[in-house]
This record gives structure tokens, sequence and C-alpha cells, in this order.
């Protein structure tokens, strides 16, 4: 017989067994308990961090018979029905496979109206719902927005800006991280030791690693190497077995760089791409020390939740690097991103990178935001106020990648333009009226707003102007950047010349 998958096995069946997430199970626990929980909830957040569990575990909730403080019991007969997978009152569809409206009307909305079979509510759960046509959504919006009382619905989606709003108006919304470190470390540690796998604690801690906060990532990455070995698994075995790579070496890549010891994070990136460290893999595991070292320096160590080995080593990694620096140094290698996928030369571009980052030129590719000349068009009225100092764009910086987390299309619009704070303002300055509306929006302004706040500490309130002469700034043809931008910057630092 076939071995139960561990994530299967070990998947969360109430709400404080919901690992790393309690500030939705807080909530959630409350409104069952009172009574008072929505018609329709909305699910956002990474993959295997807990959505699909959640929305299983409300359902219990719910039409517990006896729920305790709004969890459910797993004892009485609805949770057991539950639980079996034994009734037909809650209905988990994969969208992916229910995308036209025809599925939607039949599986749904047609169903909907009758009475639960033998619970009290009816749940329907749907995963991946972005993948739903608009056509679909379409159809389903009346019921969602008049559903039957004795009908929930869940949605579950990786990818919230494909929802369409009007979906999105009518559901609670609650976002689920990404499980740190320190945490996913302890449960990891805690499975392993139940089920007498032996396992080194830094080949956990690779396995955290390389799960980039996916609890249902880590847990699979541990089963796969579970029956590896019947001593205890090294850190070696696991790179072996599953592909990934020690971040001990970006580590001490990253240490380099921040000490601008150009020969010594050289010889260490050479020495990864030797050992069969893929290029891409290199980059992407840089970019994301370089930003949790950003977010350390920003909101403090502690807050972070890295693991007792890890915040030893960030502490130093972070002795004489300002948030600013990082955020520069960061910078570099998001634009290298861009570079290297369109570039053979990988080896090149990162050992490009690399000089930029060591030696300073990361600073003049990354020049800080300047207040534009005061022009004749009657745009604006108030007297601007320029922050162009260095923690003032190291900030600026931050809040622009805060932004890029939640949403692609508001960071694009938010790097052409021009900040100005005063107490409780800041204005916004755009080259064109497309992107000034943009940010107009009440929706995206808002997310500016609450952005804002979340950085500077400070609730402010945005304005948007207009200002035509931004509008040469933010146009680069490729005549004037000099064609390609990896060729440049390699003759630029290496010498040499181009030969026809």
């Amino acid at each position: 017989m076939a071995k139960v998958a561990l994530y299967r096995k070990y998947r969360s069946v109430d709400f404080d067994d919901l690992y790393g997430q309690d500030h939705i199970t807080r909530t959630l626990k409350n409104s069952v308990a009172e009574g008072r929980f929505a018609h329709a909830y909305l699910f956002h957040g990474p993959r295997g961090v807990g959505k699909t569990s959640a929305a299983r575990i409300l359902a219990k909730a719910i039409n517990c018979e006896h729920n305790v403080a709004g969890n459910p019991d797993n004892k009485c007969d609805k949770c057991k029905l539950i639980s079996s997978g034994s009734t037909v009152d809650i209905i988990e569809i994969d969208a992916a496979s229910h995308t036209q409206v025809d599925n939607i009307r039949e599986v749904i909305i047609e169903r909907a109206k009758f009475a639960p079979t033998n619970l009290k509510y009816k749940v329907y759960i749907i995963d991946e719902a972005h993948m739903l046509s608009k056509s679909s959504f379409n159809a389903l919006l009346k019921t969602l927005e008049e559903p039957p009382e004795h009908t929930v619905f869940i949605l579950a989606t990786t990818e919230i800006q494909k929802i369409i709003p009007t979906i999105q108006s009518r559901c609670q919304r609650f976002d689920f991280h990404r499980i740190n470190e320190k945490a996913l470390s302890e449960r990891l540690r805690y499975i392993a030791d139940q089920e007498k796998i032996k396992i080194d604690q830094k080949a956990i801690e690779l396995i955290v690693r390389a799960s980039e906060g996916g609890f249902r990532d880590a847990i699979s990455m541990l089963d796969q190497v579970a029956d590896m070995s019947k001593s205890e698994i090294t850190v070696t075995e696991m790179e072996a077995l599953l592909g990934i790579s020690d971040y001990s070496l970006v580590e001490d890549y990253v240490f380099a760089v921040v000490k601008k010891d150009t020969s010594g994070a050289l010889e260490v990136l050479s020495k990864a791409l030797e050992n069969g460290y893929e290029p891409a893999q290199f980059l992407k595991n840089t970019v994301e020390v370089l930003r949790r070292l950003s977010l350390a320096s920003a909101t403090g160590i502690s807050e972070i939740g890295l693991s007792e080995a890890s915040e030893k080593l960030y502490v130093e990694l972070l002795k004489g690097a300002s948030t600013s620096d990082l955020i520069i140094l960061m910078d570099t290698y998001i634009q290298n991103d861009s570079l290297y996928k369109y570039s053979g030369l990988h080896q090149l571009s990162l050992e490009v990178a690399t000089i930029k980052a060591c030696t300073g030129l990361a600073e003049r590719v990354s020049k800080p935001a300047t207040a534009a000349k005061a022009t004749s068009e009657k745009v604006e009225t108030k007297p601007r106020i320029e922050t162009a100092n260095m923690d003032d764009r190291g900030k600026w910086q931050h809040f622009l990648l805060e932004v890029k987390s939640t949403n692609n299309s508001i960071h694009a619009v938010l790097k052409v333009c021009e900040p100005e704070f005063t107490a409780d303002t800041v204005t916004l300055a755009f080259p064109y009226k497309f992107h000034k509306e943009r940010i107009e929006d009440a929706k995206n302004r808002q997310v500016v707003e609450n952005t804002l706040t979340k950085v500077y500490g400070t609730k402010y309130r945005v304005k948007c102007v207009l200002r035509n002469s931004l509008s040469q700034k933010s146009v680069i043809t490729k005549t004037e950047s000099g064609g390609d931008d990896l060729l440049d910057d390699a003759i630029n630092i290496f010498g040499g010349e181009i030969l026809e």
C-alpha cells in the first residue's frame, strides 16, 4: 500500500494547527464563534501556504455542532463527514478545469439554490479562482451578491490581480503570507522527529530556504529525502538529491560585495559556478539575500523571522551597510536580471554586476530622484519640497519594492514619477496624463497610501500632478542608451573597443 504523503498527513485540521497565519486564523475563529461569518471569502497568497486548508477548516467550523471558540471539534458527525469527504455539501472546484461559463452555471449557480443534504451550510471552495473566464465571473457575480442563506463561497487564488474588482468587492479578503524561516524550521524539525527522520539542522535550513516560505513545498522536500539514508542526512546529500545549492556560497558572495571586496566576490562567484551552481539560481538567491538584508536594516532583524544561524550571519552582513546602500545593490542585480535573460553570456553578466556593485558603479546606475524645474504650465500650485538625500532615496526605493510585491503595474507607473513630500501630503509628478489617472484611481491610490504609511510610518495623502518636462526624461531610446547595455558595461569595466 502506498504511503500517505507527509503534506497530507500533517495537513492542518483546525485553525490552531494552521501554521504561520495567525492574523487570519484569529479573525476567522472569532467570526465563527460569534456566528457572524461572511457569505463569501477571498483567500489570496503564494502557493502552499494554507489557503485550501483554511477553506476546509472554515467549512468544518461553520457546520460543526459543537465548535470550540470558533474551532471545529473534529469529533462531531458533521466534522467527520467533511474530513472523510463523505458529504456532497462541500464542493471543491478546480477553476482551471471549469473556466467556461456553462460549467459555472451548472456546477454552482443552478445547484446553490438547493438546500444542503446533511449539513447546515453548503460550502463552495473554488481553487485557483483567477483561472475563471470573465464571462464566468460575471455569471457568478449575482449569486455572490445575493447568495442563498445556506451557502458560503470561498475563492482561493495566487493571482489576486486577475480577480475582477466586482468579485473582490463582494468578498471578505484575507492575504496569506509566506511562512517565516524560524517558524517553518521549527515545524519541519517537529515533523522529522515525529517521523523519526534523521536530518541535520543545516539540511533543514536548506529546505526552508529552497521552499521560499511555502509549507507544502518544504514538507514535500522533507518527504523526498526521508528514505535517503539510515544515518543522518547532510546538506551535501540534500544538494545531490534535490538539485538545490547551499546558500552559504551566496552569503559569502554577498558578504564580499557589501565589503566592496571585488576580488573576493569574483572568487566566490567562480567557485560557485564551477561547483555546478546554476547562474540563474545564483542571481535569484543573491537578490533574495539582499532583499532580506534590506528589510532587516529598515525594520530590524528580529522582524523578518530568520533562523538563529541566519540571524547571526545577517548581523555580520549588516555591519557597515546602510539601507540605501543595500537598495542600490539590489537594484543593480535586478537590472542585471533583465540583461541576463537576453544574453548568452551568463557568467559575464554576473561578473559585470559584481564589479559594478563592488566598485560603486551601481550608484551611478541608481541616481537619486531630483526635483524638476518649475514650468510655466498651470499644472501645480503649491511650492515644492525636494527630498534627494541618501536616506530619502533609500526609503523611496524600499517603498517601490513594497508596491511591486503587491501590484507590478502600479510599481511600473510609480517608477516614472517624481515624489515631493510635505507634512501630510506626497505630491507625485507624472510625465503623462495616463500615469496620473492610473494612480488617481481610488483603488490604486489606496494601495499607494497604505504602502507609504507602512514604509514611512506616517499617514500621507497622495496628490497627483502633471509635469510635461518629465516626458523627455522618461523616454530612453536604444541609440541614447548605447544599444546593448551588457556589452556597454563590459567595455566600460574591462576596457576595449568594438571591431567591425
